[in-house]
């Protein structure tokens, strides 16, 4: 009889406002310290805020040290401060565990809601320090430092990944995925199904982000920032609070006593809105069951919940009527994020790490500041840490776009009851559907055109496209140019065609992830600072959006995933697409490759259909 194979975390380590390493950051949180500190006006903000910030001097001294251990030439100003942590991270799991990059059945993927995005503050003021102030407003429409940045600037997210690789020597491309603020879920997840599959045998994956002007206007753009540190779960709550942080975990095989097993992993849309999170916790709920199944987990096998916790009005709120859906009321629930923040890409990654090592202590641990519960369905939180039984732990996170993701973590000695017919280790069976292509002037179905216009300029195009698709929806004219390619391509691939929201699921990829969008909010604060910053434009420089705006179209609320690499690979996104549809019982799925930057587009959006004789 065949069993799924049981995925180990046998190697852990992160870095944090609260220290740098495991035992760190466990006794700050054990001694209730946060890591969050009022941070002067400058680097990261107009005016004073809140947040947790990794100790600069501490970092370059520990960072210079690694370089120098490698090779003597390595300078480290060659590394950007977000790749100095990623490489901290990544030695530090390599040296633990004896994994070597260089072997072909080892991959390393990253996940980063961000990347490099600190870089283009510098690229936009050195491109425009000589232009008139008459010429600010084509800037912010058009920005001209766009066009000046190299094909292989490390403000590209492949180009990071390629530089971090390239310093370990790895054997294969450095994958990246870019899924808002549950980029680092998502990326174990897509780890597992990895090994699962058999693509590799060991997959180290390190979750990062810095914070920066760029992401701290953004959020306080949207009203979401907290003047106080963050009360998750609590009614006086009134918004979150800004951290950075890297983590690294290493997946394989093979492990014991000591290692948690990675037993299972959902990822899923509420396909409801791009900025808010749904107001019945029906996506996130489905996230959770479809992980615990995969486990084999029932009710009575969750010890705790780590939850994204950000302790926004609207998350909070949704996340209680999620786990109110999935039948876990009764389930003790905490958030970290008062310890160090809310550390976007990182925070799928410290906080497994976390739940962990609350799982392996026997220690729940308490949300710090907690008083009042303040949601509106009951749950369980405390604000001390409590000893407890452990057997199990559903982590979960969601984001901008929609997006949710859940896990569940195990100890080795609980039993779960794993399905036998589990696809843990099948592929679903599939043919293609539809292929549709746009290029500058064209839509092509199958090869054939389906829709010409002399304008190849991407805006008139994309309105003439829109139009001839008969739809209606005036929304679509606000959306960024990246969001309008990936709705008209979809739009014409699934014309006409009917699915249940469960059923179908969309994977994309591109070279410059929101990079178009991004230099336009980074325009308008270099010029006018804070409270200049949109909320309309910032919700865009998130790459995933572009999901979340197809999947509230047609309803998807099947798995949703974004990579970014340097060229398409349609071979690749069909054999995970394979996995997922195997995984998810999905009906179909589309895969693509949606890119836009500075003027230039590209979209192939391929439909598969799942003809696995054991569908359902």
């Amino acid at each position: 009889m065949e069993y799924p194979l049981n995925i180990y975390i046998t190697a852990h380590t992160l870095i944090s406002s609260l220290g740098f390493g495991i035992s760190e950051n466990k006794k700050a949180i054990h001694d209730y310290r946060s890591g969050i500190r009022m941070q002067e006006a400058g680097r990261i903000s107009d005016s004073p805020i809140l947040a947790g910030m990794i100790d600069s001097v501490e970092l370059e001294k520990r960072a210079k040290k690694q370089l120098e251990k490698r090779a003597k030439e390595l300078d480290i100003s060659s590394y950007t401060r977000l790749e100095q942590l990623f490489i901290l991270t990544i030695q530090e799991v390599i040296s633990q565990s004896g994994v070597n990059l260089q072997e072909s059945d080892c991959a390393l993927l990253l996940s980063t809601t961000k990347g490099n995005i600190d870089l283009l503050s510098d690229q936009e003021k050195r491109t425009n320090s000589d232009k008139p102030s008459d010429s600010v407003q084509s800037t912010i429409d058009n920005p001209s430092f766009l066009q000046e940045l190299s094909a292989d600037s490390p403000a590209f997210l492949w180009k990071m990944a390629e530089r971090i690789g390239h310093f370990f020597e790895a054997a294969n491309q450095v994958e990246v995925i870019s899924n808002a603020c549950i980029s680092g879920v998502s990326a174990l997840v897509v780890a597992k199904r990895w090994i699962e599959s058999g693509r590799y045998k060991r997959v180290i994956v390190a979750g990062g982000d810095i914070l920066s002007h760029f992401i701290t206007s953004g959020f306080l753009s949207f009203r979401s920032v907290s003047a106080h540190r963050c009360r998750p779960y609590d009614i006086q709550r009134d918004g979150l609070s800004l951290g950075e942080a890297c983590g690294a975990v290493l997946l394989e095989t093979q492990g014991n006593a000591n290692h948690i097993i990675l037993s299972g992993g959902a990822i899923s849309n509420d396909a409801n809105h791009i900025s808010g999170p749904s107001r019945t916790g029906d996506g996130l709920a489905l996230a959770i069951n479809q992980a615990m199944e995969e486990a084999g987990a029932l009710p009575e096998d969750i010890s705790f919940i780590n939850a994204h916790g950000t302790a926004t009005v609207y998350n909070d709120e949704m996340e209680s009527k999620a786990i109110h859906l999935a039948g876990l009321s009764a389930v003790p629930v905490n958030s970290l994020k008062p310890y160090f923040g809310h550390t976007l890409g990182a925070s799928g990654i410290i906080e497994t790490i976390l739940c962990i090592e609350q799982l392996k202590e026997g220690i729940y641990y308490g949300t710090l500041g907690y008083e009042t519960l303040g949601v509106p369905m009951p749950i369980t939180v405390y604000s001390t840490h409590q000893p407890m039984p452990m057997k199990c732990c559903i982590k979960t996170a969601s984001g901008f776009g929609g997006c949710n993701a859940a896990l569940v973590l195990s100890l080795p000695d609980t039993h779960l009851k794993q399905k036998t017919d589990s696809p843990a280790f099948c592929k679903a069976v599939v043919e293609s559907a539809n292929i549709v292509t746009i290029k500058p002037g064209v839509i092509e179905s199958q090869g054939t055109a389906i829709f010409n216009s002399s304008e190849t300029d991407f805006a008139p195009f994309i309105r003439e496209a829109y139009k001839h698709l008969g739809e209606n929806n005036m929304k679509f004219y606000k959306m960024d140019n990246l969001c309008k390619l990936g709705y008209v391509a979809a739009g014409y691939l699934l014309k006409d065609t009917n699915y249940q929201p469960k059923e179908i699921g969309i994977i994309l990829a591109n070279a410059s992830a929101s990079l178009d969008t991004d230099c336009r909010h980074q325009a308008i604060i270099n010029k006018e600072g804070d409270k200049a910053a949109s909320p309309a434009v910032f919700v865009y420089t998130l790459p995933n959006v572009v999901l979340g705006e197809i999947c509230i179209r047609h309803k998807i609320q099947g798995e949703n995933t974004f990579f970014v690499c340097q060229q398409s690979d349609t071979a690749s996104l069909e054999d995970y697409a394979r996995i997922v549809m195997a995984k998810g019982k999905l009906r179909t799925c589309i895969i693509g490759w949606c890119e836009l930057l500075d003027g230039h587009y590209q979209a192939e959006f391929k439909q598969l259909n799942n003809i696995s004789t054991n569908y359902g």
